[in-house]
């Protein structure tokens, strides 16, 4: 059993609200809503975001008064505030899948974990339609929490997210190496900023708002961990472990960490070189295969597991700064190392 499905049995309870709480939500009149939606939930994925609000939630609350994260009553319901964090788990969750079926249409993507994506089954329009739905129900599940707060905290995520995506395709087509600053900023308002946002609204709706920036910086930490993980699978990897094509940001032209630091350390020829694939067109294997060995000659693998452990301390302080010792708090801990070192 990995540390996801050690999380998931232990939350099993909570999870399994959750997804009552989704079905519920995706219960419409319009058929092509629920199809699209359970297709992207048929694919896997971690559930990672919600998870960080129901753990977040959980520690502070756990942290504080008895039963002040909300009891299971004789029937095993949720109540209380625990109510709250379950719609607010579910609220993060459709904010995800809707930033995914927009991430694909924009990206063209072909595959999402391991099956075709949305919109290669029923076509780009219906994906942003239905990711339209999904923020729109995120909203409604927010509202119903009755925290402003939590409201305030994903409204703004949601609005940073957007123009982080703007941002990258921005530079996407001026077809340029980008800074390392910029990446940052970029992975850090479309990837992060959800992350930290799920630990905030966990704190928030605990009744800990004095911890609520720190669970957010722990969360944008552990977000920037993931992103820069998975733009390294995107050249270390191979399609059957990762569920999508392996080199896609190379192929679409996206700049990412990898090739920020190899840029870096190879000769003014092979920056030229490089600089020329970024405007070209289309991108080639041999292209990719190039790149590839670049990368490997040097080292960069390890420059960025180098630059993913100085994220994994930062993150781990700022937990650690609130000095809480439970189960929660130790999975939040666990999950900063394995979104270093998984492998999918």
């Amino acid at each position: 059993m990995n540390l996801i499905e050690e999380i998931h049995s232990y939350l099993s309870r909570e999870i399994s609200a959750m997804n009552a709480v989704i079905v519920e939500n995706l219960a419409v009149e319009e058929e092509l809503i629920t199809l699209i939606s359970n297709h992207l939930s048929k694919a896997g994925g971690k559930r990672m975001r919600p998870i960080l609000t129901i753990l977040s939630a959980k520690m502070l609350g756990d942290a504080g008064e008895p039963g002040s994260s909300g009891e299971p009553d004789d029937a095993g319901e949720v109540l209380g505030s625990e109510s709250s964090a379950i719609k607010l788990a579910a609220a993060v969750e459709f904010i995800h899948m809707a930033t995914l079926l927009h991430d694909d249409v924009v990206d063209g993507s072909k595959m999402r974990r391991f099956l075709p994506s949305a919109n290669v089954v029923w076509g780009s329009r219906a994906s942003i339609l239905v990711g339209d739905f999904l923020f729109s129900q995120s909203f409604k599940l927010i509202v119903s929490t009755g925290s402003i707060p939590a409201l305030r905290a994903l409204s703004s995520a949601s609005a940073v997210i957007a123009e982080g995506e703007v941002s990258q395709l921005a530079h996407l087509e001026q077809k340029s190496m980008v800074s390392e600053a910029e990446y940052l900023k970029i992975i850090g308002a479309k990837t992060a900023e959800l992350f930290g946002a799920s630990c905030e609204v966990g704190a928030i709706i605990a009744g800990k708002e004095s911890s609520a920036k720190t669970m957010r910086d722990f969360g944008i930490c552990l977000g920037k961990i993931f992103q820069i993980t998975d733009d390294m699978l995107d050249y270390f990897s191979d399609s059957a472990k990762v569920g999508k094509n392996v080199g896609d940001d190379f192929f679409e032209g996206k700049v990412t960490l990898p090739l920020i630091l190899l840029s870096k350390k190879i000769s003014a020829d092979d920056n030229l070189s490089l600089q020329k694939m970024l405007q070209a067109e289309s991108r080639t294997s041999e292209d990719f295969l190039r790149v590839k060995t670049l990368m490997q000659e040097n080292d960069i693998n390890t420059e960025i597991t180098n630059y993913l452990a100085e994220l994994e301390q930062t993150a781990l302080v700022l937990l650690r700064s609130l000095s809480i010792q439970n189960q929660y708090c130790k999975f939040l801990e666990n999950l900063v190392e394995f979104a270093i070192n998984r492998t999918y």
